[in-house]
């Protein structure tokens, strides 16, 4: 190793005098950063979770190329970040030869096929002329790139405390993003959603994606509100704590989509919890008092939920035969219609493979944007990686005594369930702030899973 190290150092000097003489002080500063992040993450692959930890929510956005079907392709440091981490990982796992490349865990199968049918489908698209091979190329990354966070999580870690100091940071991450998001609505007008950081600039309230900050508290509210269920004492009043603190700021966020989900994993919770199911159902109630504590803020939910079905802007009506008919304001509508493009327009036309990632524009909902890009084989793949995950959750649930090991596979069975009701009306499986701490907290419970294969095979 300590020769490896000589050879990579001699090479980066030579690198280094070379890029001093023939390029910009910028370009020069930025190549030094990516080799001081690849030299940390090389010697420190744990302590380079961290900085991943800290980048998923707190990166800035790089908006670049142009759009196709209302969809363009962003890059964010964290992306940046994630790959340099990645190969440093892997170069030092190829030196090392410590570990396998690859941890075998029940969600890696599907997810391979996920991502070889993401790939055909968007080749084909491409080939028939439906897809534009600059913009699908950063879609199809994008997936790469949340499996390559997984496999890169799973294979780093190797014990319970380094876990449970991971979610600590990532606790300090949420209430980063809780002061943000007070901040941005406090300060961005009487017209303001709360943001996650970087979405948007204040002066730019309408261009907030305040769905990405639903989803992601639909992962945050999963962890603590199961953790109240398997903590006592003074833990209990810490959750209760966060929540008081959190929930208004989910509240402010006015997303009907991450409303739903919020109330139907908390009903997941409820069936699923084995203990203390009605202290949770208590501090259920106390925490949606805590819309009081933002003046006006409850009657800005409750105008933003009815005016989905009634009031001036529910102009779309759509009949529903012998039941009458409903009447739906514009973003909703959109919801329907989008569907109903994909069932009855797009995926008759290409129904096994479809027509390839950003094929078919923007879905507006995630089962209209599965359906539409990778058919129904991508579809019932889908399906089944997110099966495969639950069933996990719930064997590391029934298996483990610890009460944070317990919260986190309960924590991630609830928040999937919420998540799934989101995504009536939310891309929300391919935004990236929802999607890297997703993937992060599966590859723990995945990590924990393949500890209990190991008990289990040593006690036999």
């Amino acid at each position: 190793m300590p020769i490896i190290l000589l050879i990579i150092a001699g090479a980066a000097a030579v690198a280094a005098g070379f890029l001093a003489v023939s390029v910009s002080p910028s370009v020069l500063m930025a190549a030094a950063g990516c080799l001081l992040v690849s030299a940390f993450a090389f010697m420190s692959p744990k302590l380079s979770l961290v900085l991943l930890i800290f980048s998923m929510l707190l990166s800035p956005e790089i908006g670049f190329g142009g759009g196709f079907g209302s969809r363009s392709a962003v890059l964010r440091y964290d992306d940046i970040l994630l790959v340099i981490i990645f190969f440093a990982w892997l170069a030092r796992t190829a030196i090392s030869k410590s570990k396998p490349f690859i941890t075998a865990t029940p969600v890696q199968t599907p997810m391979l096929i996920y991502t070889a049918i993401a790939i055909v489908s968007t080749a084909l698209g491409v080939l028939r002329g439906d897809v534009r091979f600059q913009i699908a190329f950063f879609y199809v990354l994008k997936y790469v790139e949340y499996f390559l966070l997984y496999f890169m999580v799973v294979n780093i870690l190797d014990s319970k405390e380094e876990m449970k100091r991971y979610l600590k940071y990532a606790f300090v991450v949420a209430l980063l993003v809780t002061a943000y998001a007070y901040y941005f609505y406090a300060s961005a007008g009487p017209f303001a959603r709360a943001t996650a950081p970087f979405e948007t600039t204040i002066d730019k309230p309408g261009e907030s994606e305040p769905a990405s900050l639903g989803g992601y508290y639909l992962l945050v509210f999963g962890f603590i509100m199961a953790a109240m269920t398997e903590y006592s004492g003074s833990a209990l009043f810490y959750g209760l704590a966060a929540m008081l603190a959190m929930l208004p700021a989910f509240l402010a966020t006015f997303s009907r989509s991450s409303y739903i989900g919020f109330v139907f994993m908390s009903l997941t919770l409820l069936v699923t919890a084995r203990r203390r199911r009605m202290v949770l159902g208590f501090f259920l109630c106390v925490g949606a008092a805590s819309a009081f504590l933002i003046p006006g803020l409850l009657k800005k939910v409750e105008n933003r939920v009815t005016m989905t079905y009634r009031g001036p802007e529910a102009v779309n009506v759509y009949k529903l035969g012998s039941a009458g008919q409903i009447r739906m304001e514009g973003s909703a509508a959109a919801r329907v219609d989008s569907l109903h493009r994909v069932l009855f327009e797009k995926l008759p036309r290409h129904p096994l493979l479809g027509w390839g990632v950003t094929g078919i524009g923007l879905g507006d909902t995630q089962y209209a944007l599965v359906l539409g890009e990778m058919g129904l084989a991508g579809f019932f793949v889908f399906l089944w990686m997110l099966y495969r995950i639950i069933r996990t959750a719930g064997s590391v649930y029934r298996a483990y005594e610890e009460p944070w090991i317990k919260a986190l596979g309960l924590g991630l069975m609830a928040s999937i369930a919420g998540l799934l009701f989101q995504a009536v009306g939310v891309n929300n499986f391919i935004i990236v702030r929802i999607m890297e701490p997703f993937w992060f907290l599966t590859a723990m419970v995945m990590a924990l899973n393949n500890g209990l294969d190991k008990k289990t095979a040593a006690s036999g």
